[in-house]
């Protein structure tokens, strides 16, 4: 896909920490609508009213997944209401990979076979792609298939070679996956996982789809249901929907939010945030003077199991070096782990972090030092300055006013001026 790459500003100190960019457990009252006027819970309507999207009392379970058991599960008729929602903060993507998972139950598939899930680009209803199928394969067993769009003369799907139980609660992750070659090449897979979560991606994908005719996606903005037609789509359950942009953030048992430091003379301070653990034992925290060779520094104990955002925090107080690296190796407590990515921190930088980027109706920017006072400056592209503003330590900008584009944000410290280039949704 050829496509204008925007850079995601989370912070000077941040080198690419993943994110959970949406989560949905349904932890709403039973028999509560996804989508009304006496509900908020973030679901847009995309077509129907009939067999509405409702809350059942209990949730499915899933040994090791973060969402299992947690709040309650959304059941899926073959003919019914269709619903999207969009990624946390509005958020877009445009690059990389974005993985959803989430927990599925069939009860029920028919030998046409329809799809229940799919991804959608900003503001878009129609433009489905991972579009997720089930189809019944014999008595009792039902078969998997991912398109990257519309099936017809323009994308053809194959069904996987292996057949699924009903009544049986599966973890099914699909991927989403831009590339960059022409405008027709990005690729979708799908993974459909009975028992435990594979620490790493798995190398070969239950089913996939490469390439075809369908126009590449111009971002991925929305998860969406679909209760398909009445003689093709499956009966089934979903539960705790995930998306993010790494497979660590995003089937994997701890969801990680951020990962954040900075380095004032010996000093560094990591800061960090999960907002779901299962079976967390807690973090190594390991260093690097070159970024290669790490030695683990110290240790963070986890919070278990928990579905609520939990801040963490650590000091290293024996830095010897104007630069230093960092990652956290996060520990279950039957062994199992998995690693941050690297975070460099540098103490003649000036740190800061820009959110969110893309943005909206506000700007906020955040000095490592409280006490720093910092002013910002919002251009556009012919330099000419649109607003400002000061602060010590903090700075908020309201930028209601501009229009959508591309726009550059200088701040200055009263020793360094550094610009970044941010953009308006």
């Amino acid at each position: 896909m050829k496509k204008l790459f925007t850079f995601i500003l989370i912070g000077l100190t941040l080198n690419g920490f993943s994110q959970t960019l949406l989560m949905d457990n349904f932890n709403y009252g039973a028999n509560d609508s996804l989508i009304g006027v006496n509900y908020n819970n973030g679901w847009l309507l995309v077509s129907s009213t009939v067999n509405p999207f409702r809350a059942t009392a209990t949730g499915l379970s899933y040994t090791g997944y973060a969402g299992s058991g947690v709040g309650n599960a959304v059941p899926m008729q073959n003919n019914g209401q269709d619903a999207c929602k969009n990624l946390k903060n509005s958020q877009t993507y445009t690059s990389g990979s974005v993985y959803t998972s989430l927990l599925v139950n069939v009860s029920a598939a028919q030998a046409a076979g329809d799809y229940f899930f799919g991804l959608l680009p900003s503001g878009s209803t129609t433009l489905f792609s991972a579009r997720t199928f089930i189809k019944l394969s014999s008595a009792g067993y039902y078969k998997v298939a991912i398109s990257r769009g519309s099936i017809g003369t323009s994308e053809t799907i194959s069904y996987s070679a292996d057949s699924f139980a009903l009544n049986t609660t599966y973890l099914f992750v699909a991927k989403y996956t831009f590339n960059t070659v022409s405008a027709v090449d990005d690729s979708v897979r799908l993974y459909v996982i009975s028992s435990g979560i594979p620490a790493t991606e798995p190398t070969n994908a239950t089913c996939s789809a490469l390439g075809g005719t369908t126009p590449d996606l111009a971002n991925v903005a929305r998860v969406a249901l679909r209760q398909g037609s009445a003689t093709n789509a499956a009966t089934l359950v979903v539960d705790a929907i995930r998306v993010s942009n790494s497979w660590a953030n995003g089937p994997l048992p701890v969801s990680m939010n951020s990962f954040k430091g900075n380095l004032l003379k010996n000093a560094a301070t990591l800061n960090w945030s999960t907002s779901s653990e299962s079976n967390n034992k807690g973090f190594e925290i390991e260093r690097s003077n070159n970024g290669v060779d790490f030695e683990n520094i110290g240790f963070v104990a986890g919070a278990g199991n928990s579905n609520k955002l939990i801040n963490y925090s650590f000091i290293d107080g024996s830095v010897n070096a104007t630069i230093a690296y960092y990652r956290l190796k996060q520990v279950d407590f039957d062994g199992k782990f998995s690693y941050s990515e690297t975070l460099t921190l540098n103490s003649d930088e000036i740190n800061f972090d820009i959110t969110p980027n893309p943005f909206a109706d506000q700007i906020t920017i955040n000095a490592s030092n409280a006490d720093q006072v910092i002013s910002a400056e919002v251009m556009d592209l012919s330099g000419k300055v649109k607003l400002n503003a000061s602060d010590s330590g903090m700075v908020n900008i309201d930028t209601r006013e501009l229009s959508q584009g591309i726009y550059f944000i200088r701040i200055n410290n009263g020793e360094k001026v550094i610009v970044k280039r941010i953009i308006k949704n």
